[in-house]
């Protein structure tokens, strides 16, 4: 990868980490009577884990969950779904016994 390379690449995770924190806020704003698009509780841990920049226990994870998101992750589900999508080799990454992190950030060797 040239630097320009890089620079894009970063640049575009700024971006798309930026809109995530819009889409989060107008969720947040949306009076009740509006029909609200649903996230689902891997999504919320994405963001989570994409606003901190840095690997978080589960039980951090479960705690902003329902602090920032107003959701109550059950946590033997969640860890489940976190595995099953380490195993496929997506998204997210196990950096320690229940403690997770976006892909991105481990392999990548830069956080946001």
């Amino acid at each position: 990868m040239t630097d320009l390379d890089n620079f894009l690449e970063i640049k575009k995770e700024l971006l798309q980490a930026q809109l995530k924190v819009i889409y989060r806020h107008q969720r947040k704003t949306t009076p009740h009577s509006q029909n609200i698009k649903r996230t689902s509780n891997l999504t919320i841990v994405e963001d989570i884990l994409q606003n901190y920049g840095q690997p978080l226990h589960i039980s951090k994870i479960i705690e902003i969950a329902h602090k920032d998101y107003n959701v109550k992750l059950e946590r033997d589900s969640i860890v489940s779904a976190l595995i099953k999508k380490i195993s496929a080799g997506k998204i997210f990454a196990r950096v320690s016994p229940n403690t997770f992190s976006l892909k991105s950030n481990v392999d990548g060797g830069h956080t946001l």
